[in-house]
């Protein structure tokens, strides 16, 4: 049984910095993974801005990983904002030397960012607590940024390019965000969830097969635009579901490849493969 979680936030309530774009990245997303994967009545959940709180989101990224059987295929789409921050310990307050990237879900309290936030070592725990086996297909595909904040406030600029970062105004990210370019002090997005991946495994050893499509490298922003349809998408987004509606059996490396140039010629951004280097020549969807 083949499953998917769509996530599209562009209303971040109180936090601001919408992202008009991200209503249209989860629609076509949505048609896509339904016309691709063996996904039954029940067994595609969408979640969009006020839906996709961190508790709801935790919750449905346990349900899209279980009762997985051999040769099922799991599907996560993420589109909004990411984040770079240092992470709290929950017990003592004390700050991580190191930053850490996030997803940044809608805000339902006020107590602390980490409240609307999903780190990838989150996701992580969640793939390694469940039974996935190791010939069912993991594919995460994240359009946000996942080089952190910005250093300017999005407002309301919605007829101009937005990036996918979210940005906070007190001095710890003010901090934190002088210092991004650090590539050796921040703990890539993605890192956690792949790094249990070895290249070389044999089947009865191997964990469970998890590809991660990140809009941008680890250092570079995803950014949110008009586009040649006229209406807002991510830029990762509208280009990959063009390249997939025009051959829907290509591989991780040919989308990859088919998209590069037209990102690259608008905006600094270059997307890229984590995970499972065994699947990237294979098909997307099984």
């Amino acid at each position: 049984m083949d499953r998917a979680l769509l996530v599209g936030i562009g209303n971040y309530g109180r936090l601001g910095q919408p992202l008009p774009g991200c209503a249209n990245d989860l629609a076509g997303w949505g048609s896509c993974v339904a016309a691709n994967i063996a996904a039954g009545s029940g067994n595609l959940r969408a979640r969009a801005d006020t839906q996709a709180t961190r508790d709801t989101l935790i919750d449905d990224f346990g349900w899209l990983l279980s009762d997985a059987k051999p040769g099922d295929q799991r599907v996560f789409f993420f589109a909004g904002h990411g984040a770079r921050v240092r992470r709290r310990d929950p017990d003592t307050g004390a700050t991580e030397a190191i930053l850490s990237e996030t997803l940044v879900t809608y805000p339902v309290a006020s107590e602390g960012r980490e409240t609307h936030m999903i780190f990838d070592r989150d996701l992580a725990e969640l793939i390694d607590a469940v039974e996935f086996p190791a010939s069912a297909r993991l594919t995460m595909v994240i359009d946000a940024c996942h080089s952190g904040g910005m250093a300017r406030r999005l407002g309301d600029e919605e007829d101009g390019p937005l990036v996918r970062c979210m940005s906070f105004p007190d001095e710890e990210e003010d901090e934190a965000r002088a210092r991004e370019f650090n590539v050796a002090e921040v703990r890539p997005f993605g890192s956690a969830i792949v790094e249990a991946v070895p290249r070389d495994f044999s089947v009865e050893a191997a964990p469970a097969s998890r590809v991660l499509v990140a809009a941008a490298s680890a250092e570079q922003r995803a950014w949110d635009d008009r586009m040649p349809n006229g209406k807002r998408h991510g830029i990762f987004s509208y280009y990959a579901l063009q390249a997939i509606a025009t051959q829907p059996q290509m591989s991780f490396d040919a989308l990859i490849a088919a998209i590069t140039p037209p990102i690259s010629q608008r905006f600094p951004q270059r997307p890229m493969l984590l995970g499972d280097t065994g699947r990237f020549s294979g098909h997307i969807f099984n």
